[in-house]
């Protein structure tokens, strides 16, 4: 009888731990092949399981999330090329969404398509966390936007909360080799400000603190508080929208202003449809300037 009290007290200490420790991103993934490929196509099943496994059980801060907290998400990538039986080229599909306050709605945050993933796989290297130490590319890329979905979500919750996580996010990339550091998705020297580098540096440029506080006050200022009261919380969210504007202003053509428009087009629509004339215009203003490609969806608010 003594054994099994202690064997059920053992499994219960288990538990709890698991619960205290329990890992940060809850996100769905799928592998999907878009290349004719000389390899068996199930290897990918195997790194669908492994990046799923990888991004959700593995522990990313030392803050502890309860189950509801955890931070939504989605990978795709696509396999667009095989260069050799073991190394790939993809592109990888980002989506994260919050949870708003007193509300049943999950807000997007990031959305970006990274069209520059080159990989090697086997089927039978593990990925690994990665900070300051290379393992392999795909460990360093999925690693990076683990920490890039901490900061930019830590940033909704408290002002420039996610520094921490940039910090991770930056050991990442000062860990690679110079032979992967060149690479497309890594650079600059692409000319293409649509890729890592420009996520990192966008986040990280002191034109963007700006943005970062505005970031803050529309989610934790103005969204969660929408409920208690629209109409202030929508002024709040107008306001943070034109400090974004500003901030665009100094840095065009940013990759972070575009992702924000991306996640953001919808939600904004559908939160100043009912707003007045006088707001409604300067919403249609500061957003067509932020995000040209979109300027019909916006100027529907003109209705």
């Amino acid at each position: 009888m003594f054994m099994i009290r202690n064997i059920f007290i053992f499994a219960l200490l288990l538990l709890n731990l698991n619960v205290l420790f329990s890992q940060e991103l809850d996100f769905s993934v799928k592998v999907d092949i878009q290349a004719n490929l000389t390899v068996d196509k199930s290897v990918f099943s195997g790194l669908e399981n492994q990046i799923r496994d990888f991004v959700n059980n593995t522990r990313w801060t030392e803050e502890v999330f309860e189950s509801h907290e955890k931070i939504k998400g989605v990978i795709q990538m696509n396999i667009t090329n095989e260069v050799n039986p073991t190394t790939f080229e993809a592109e990888i599909i980002l989506q994260t969404s919050r949870p708003v306050y007193a509300s049943g709605y999950d807000s997007p945050m990031i959305s970006f398509i990274d069209k520059f993933v080159t990989f090697t796989f086997t089927g039978v290297e593990p990925l690994l966390k990665t900070t300051n130490t290379f393992y392999d590319n795909l460990s360093s890329i999925l690693s990076f936007y683990c920490y890039m979905t901490l900061a930019v979500d830590f940033d909704s919750f408290s002002l420039v909360g996610g520094e921490p996580y940039l910090d991770m996010a930056r050991e990442v990339v000062t860990g690679l080799p110079s032979g992967v550091a060149f690479d497309r998705g890594w650079t600059k020297d692409t000319g293409n400000k649509r890729n890592r580098y420009y996520f990192f540096e966008n986040m990280t440029h002191p034109t963007f603190r700006p943005y970062r506080e505005a970031f803050y006050d529309y989610h934790r200022m103005g969204l969660d508080k929408i409920s208690e009261d629209d109409a202030k919380s929508r002024a709040v969210i107008m306001s943070s929208l034109l400090n974004m504007g500003q901030a665009d202003i100094a840095y065009p053509n940013s990759m972070i202003i575009q992702m924000f428009g991306n996640a953001k087009k919808t939600e904004i629509i559908e939160i100043f449809k009912i707003a007045d004339r006088g707001m409604r215009g300067r919403v249609i203003e500061t957003m067509v300037k932020m995000d040209k490609s979109k300027a019909g969806d916006y100027r529907s608010l003109e209705n």
